[in-house]
């Protein structure tokens, strides 16, 4: 064992360091010389893999790693390559896999709270499951309260604190160039100053333009970066905040169990996740009139709360490109496209693809993702495209690019994915003159297509059901006329819609926090 150590230690270095490929062939030099396997050394090569971006080889390894070494005493690792292989299968588009691989990770897992962090990647996983149920949903949010409860938090007494000024609370560990990031600017410089007081807890460790931007805003800026979930909460309970909003949800690096000690006398939370916290000591959620049609959903332990126009406000930091006219002009053929995460492409959402492929003579359909920059990624795509059926000659397929903004003149229009729909990626591509045709779903994250798309007063490409997906579709390729006016208009639009009006978008939300404060809304959870 001493032999193995010390070539884990060599190899550790130089995965460290980024030099991949020695770090691998120090272990497989050792597995080959030694003739035998050893768990650390096995993990090492799951997370190289990983760091390489080949997911589906990542899959195979891990696979043999946790049947060969499903009775270690090592239950921590072994619940770190049940994680792993959860985070692979999801990369690839098999959720139903990923969450079965993040339940056995938090079945083996003897910490509580990497126990929660798994159920928070099981959750985050689901969400692109087809026909998903409300039930399996619920039987997940009850393993987290449980766990949750095990970690013997003790709340803070309630209270109600009397500040002339409601002080309102923001706690995120994505307050940078992150998707997040791009929707949290009216929080802290659109605010009524002189009926609020806003502070920001930032729990992300690293900072960037971004969050000095954020900084910069009339607001008391905590840096908790690093800290507990009790010294979190014990900062915002000396704050005396009235309205605290937990901006993560299920997300990587969330503090969800800051909630389990009351430190607000309300706690709601929303967008950064797009489904329930499953908490009972969360008070709301935040949605609008269009993703939430009532104020329950047997998705949800909290109540959502219904803003009138939008519980997003776009306000991005990217700099966007020239809109370019649609490429139909000059390929003399449409061009559909989907830029969204791999993961939210499911099997139902490829076959939809197909049939829009077959009723649109002669168009074409662009896929961008990182999956597709390596060859093993583009190697599964292609056979899971094959296997379904689709036109492999009419398909093209990009690795993720940071210029990616400009490849939207290269598409006509975005098909939105479902039953989880893009929320950044829309954005970006009305912004960018392209039009999303979309599928509504029967549930609030389901529901943010629709939720963009009336707010802009573009109710004709929301679909009610797959039928009406593909005649929109269809219908929108053989309007040449009308995507072009759309490329046109498209971002002024969006400059003058709901979406992107930070005063308006302040009136509505700070409307439901005097509610809060004035006691129009009972706080309750739990609805069941």
């Amino acid at each position: 064992m001493g032999d193995f150590l010390a070539v884990y230690e060599q190899a550790l270095s130089c995965y460290k360091k980024g030099a991949l490929d020695k770090a691998w062939q120090l272990l497989e030099d050792f597995e080959q010389k030694q003739g035998m396997r050893v768990l650390l050394g096995s993990l090492l090569k799951a997370y190289i893999l990983r760091a390489q971006k080949k997911y589906v080889s990542e899959i195979a390894l891990l696979n043999d790693l946790v049947q060969d070494f499903e009775d270690s005493e090592d239950k921590k690792r072994l619940a770190d390559a049940y994680s792993l292989l959860g985070a692979a299968y999801r990369m690839i588009g098999q959720s139903e896999a990923a969450v079965a691989a993040f339940e056995r990770s938090v079945q083996i897992e003897p910490d509580i709270g990497r126990k929660l962090t798994e159920l928070s990647n099981a959750l985050f996983a689901a969400n692109a499951i087809e026909d998903l149920s409300a039930e399996k949903m619920q039987a997940l949010y009850a393993q987290y309260r449980h766990y949750l409860q095990k970690m013997k938090i003790k709340p803070y007494p309630a209270i109600s604190w009397q500040h002339a000024k409601i002080r309102v609370g923001y706690l995120s560990a994505d307050l940078r160039d992150h998707a997040v990031g791009q929707f949290v600017r009216p929080f802290i410089f659109d605010y009524d100053t002189s009926a609020f007081t806003v502070f920001v807890y930032q729990l992300n460790r690293s900072s960037d333009f971004v969050t000095e931007d954020l900084r910069s805003g009339p607001v008391q800026w905590r840096n908790l970066a690093g800290k507990d979930f009790s010294a979190v909460a014990q900062a915002i309970r000396e704050d005396e905040i009235d309205i605290l909003v937990e901006l993560g949800g299920h997300t990587a690096g969330n503090a969800l169990p800051v909630l389990a000690y009351r430190a607000a006398p309300v706690q709601l939370s929303g967008i950064g996740y797009f489904n329930s916290t499953g908490l009972e000591e969360c008070d709301g959620f935040l949605s609008d009139i269009y993703c939430a049609p009532e104020e329950t959903s047997p998705y949800f332990t909290e109540r959502l709360l219904r803003l009138p126009h939008t519980h997003f406000c776009y306000q991005p930091y990217k700099v966007f490109p020239q809109i370019m006219p649609p490429p139909c002009q000059k390929n003399g053929y449409i061009t559909f496209g989907s830029f969204n995460n791999f993961a939210k492409v499911n099997d139902g959402m490829l076959c939809l693809w197909r049939e829009i492929l077959a009723q649109v003579p002669g168009a074409r359909l662009l896929l961008k993702h990182q999956l597709l920059g390596t060859e093993e990624g583009r190697n599964y795509t292609l056979e899971r495209l094959r296997r379904l059926h689709l036109p492999l000659d009419r398909i093209e397929m990009r690795p993720y690019s940071a210029d990616y903004l400009r490849e939207y003149g290269d598409m006509d229009i975005a098909l939105d994915t479902a039953p989880y729909p893009g929320g950044l990626t829309t954005c970006e591509a009305l912004y960018m003159g392209v039009p999303v045709v979309t599928l509504t779903g029967n549930r609030h994250g389901a529901r943010f297509g629709e939720s963009f798309l009336r707010n802009l007063g573009l109710d004709e490409l929301v679909a009610a059901n797959a039928e009406q997906y593909k005649t929109i579709a269809a219908l929108l390729a053989g309007d040449w006329d009308l995507l072009t006016v759309l490329r046109e208009k498209l971002r002024p639009m969006m400059r003058m819609s709901p979406l992107m009006d930070g005063s308006q978008y302040m009136r509505d939300l700070e409307h439901l926090y005097r509610q809060f404060r004035r006691g129009k809304i009972n706080l309750y959870a739990g609805i069941k």
